[in-house]
C-alpha cells in the first residue's frame, strides 16, 4: 500500500462568479490537463475538433440559464480565473454531450464504474455509506481536484471533480450525496436537453432526496446515466436515466449496487448498448452483490467496503480496474479514484488511485452540518 499524492484541495466561497474564479485560478494546472484530455477525446471518439466543440458548447447557455443562471456565472468565473475562454470551460461541462454529437450514442461516456449505498440497518457505523470506484481514462487523473464550495442560500458541497467541471461526485451539508455510473442506449434525445454534469450540480444543490430526483428529471438529459443517491436520514435510491425516461429503485433491503447496465424494470425496453461496450459490467455487479451476501447478515464495516472496492476478480476489468494493455489505447480504463462517503458524519474516505495500492485518507467537511 502506498501513499499517493492527493488531489489538490480547493476551497471556494462567495458569489457564483467568485466561486468559479477561485476554482479556475487555483486549479489552472489541472484545467490544462482536462482540456488536453478532452481535445484528444473529442477528436478520437467523435471526429470533432476543439473549435467545433467550443462552438457547440455555447448552444447550451440558454438551457443552463433556464435551469439555474448561477451555473453560467460560475463557469464564467472559472474561465476568467484560469485564463481560458468561456466556451472552453463550457466544453468541459458538456463533454458527454459533445461526444454524442459524433454519432457515438453507443459510447461509454463516463467509464466503467461500480457504485453502492448501504443504509444504517446494514452498517457497523449506523450511518448511510455511499460511494464508488470512478473508472476513466488515466490521463485525466492529473486533472482531478477535491472542491469545497461554500455558497449562499444553497447547501455547501464537498465534491471530487474534474477541474473545470462544476458538478460531479460528492455530498452536501443537507446530508445528501451522489455517485455516477455511465449508461448508454442507441437512441439520442432530440430537442432541449440538460447536460449531465450540470444536472449533477443541481443534485448537489438540493435540500432533500426528492429534490435530487427532481433536479435531474425536470428536463431531459442528453445521455443515459445512473445516479446512486442517498440521504443522511437513512435512505438510498438507484436512479436510472434512459432516453427521455427514468426509473428509481429504493434501498428497501438496506443496500443497492450498480455498474454499467440498465437494471430498473420500467426501462427494460431500452436497447442497452453499454452492456456491449462494457460486458464486465455484469461481472462487477454480480461480484459486488456476492461479497455483500457473503457477509451473512453481519454489519458492514468501512474496511469491508475497502476490500470490496479493491477486488481483482476478473482482473484487469475488475471492480478495482486496471488498464488492459491488450485493448487499443483509446479504450483503456483504470480506477481514477475510490470514495466512501458517510452522509451522517459529513466525511469521506478517499483514495486517489486504485484502492488495491493507494491508501484511503479521511476528509471531513470543512463546513460541518
Amino acid at each position: 500500500m502506498r501513499k499517493k499524492e492527493l488531489f489538490p484541495v480547493i476551497k471556494a466561497s462567495g458569489t457564483p462568479y467568485e466561486i468559479g474564479y477561485t476554482h479556475g485560478s487555483q486549479a489552472k494546472e489541472q484545467i490544462d490537463v482536462s482540456i488536453t484530455t478532452y481535445k484528444a477525446m473529442f477528436w478520437d471518439y467523435s471526429g470533432i475538433s476543439w473549435d467545433a466543440a467550443c462552438r457547440y458548447a455555447l448552444t447550451f447557455i440558454p438551457t443552463i440559464d433556464e435551469y439555474d443562471p448561477d451555473y453560467t456565472e460560475e463557469i464564467r468565473g472559472i474561465a476568467e480565473g484560469s485564463g481560458y475562454k468561456l466556451e472552453e470551460i463550457l466544453a468541459l461541462n458538456v463533454r458527454s454531450e459533445i461526444v454524442l454529437q459524433g454519432s457515438q450514442v453507443e459510447s461509454s461516456i463516463d467509464g466503467g464504474c461500480t457504485a453502492f449505498v448501504f443504509t444504517p440497518e446494514m452498517t457497523a457505523t449506523g450511518t448511510t455509506l455511499l460511494g464508488q470506484n470512478w473508472d476513466w481514462k488515466m490521463t485525466e487523473q492529473e486533472g482531478c481536484i477535491i472542491l469545497y464550495i461554500d455558497q449562499k442560500d444553497k447547501p455547501d458541497i464537498t465534491m471530487v471533480t474534474e477541474a473545470g467541471i462544476i458538478g460531479k461526485i460528492g455530498y452536501n451539508t443537507a446530508g445528501l450525496g451522489v455517485a455516477l455510473n455511465a449508461l448508454a442506449s442507441d437512441k439520442k434525445v432530440e430537442g432541449k436537453v440538460l447536460p449531465l454534469h450540470i444536472a449533477m450540480r443541481g443534485m448537489l444543490d438540493s435540500w432533500t432526496l426528492s429534490d435530487m430526483i427532481r433536479a435531474t428529471t425536470c428536463m431531459n438529459l442528453s445521455c443515459c446515466a445512473h445516479f446512486m443517491i442517498a440521504s443522511h436520514k437513512g435512505e438510498g435510491v438507484s436512479l436510472e436515466i434512459g432516453p427521455a425516461d427514468f426509473d428509481a429503485l429504493y434501498a428497501e433491503d438496506g443496500w443497492l449496487v450498480h455498474t454499467n447496465h440498465f437494471i430498473a424494470p420500467r426501462l427494460d425496453y431500452v436497447k442497452d448498448t453499454t452492456r456491449i461496450a462494457l460486458p464486465d459490467s455484469f461481472l462487477r455487479y454480480g461480484r459486488m452483490r456476492k461479497m455483500i451476501k457473503d457477509l451473512n447478515g453481519q454489519k458492514i464495516k468501512i474496511s469491508d467496503i475497502k476490500t470490496m472496492l479493491a477486488d481483482h476478480t476478473s482482473y484487469p476489468d475488475s471492480i478495482c480496474r486496471h488498464e488492459d494493455m491488450l485493448e487499443p489505447e483509446g479504450k483503456r480504463l483504470g480506477t481514477i479514484f475510490s470514495i466512501i462517503m458517510d452522509l451522517e458524519r459529513g466525511e469521506m474516505f478517499f483514495a486517489p488511485g486504485n484502492p488495491c495500492n493507494t491508501e484511503y485518507r479521511l476528509y471531513r467537511s470543512v463546513f460541518g452540518y
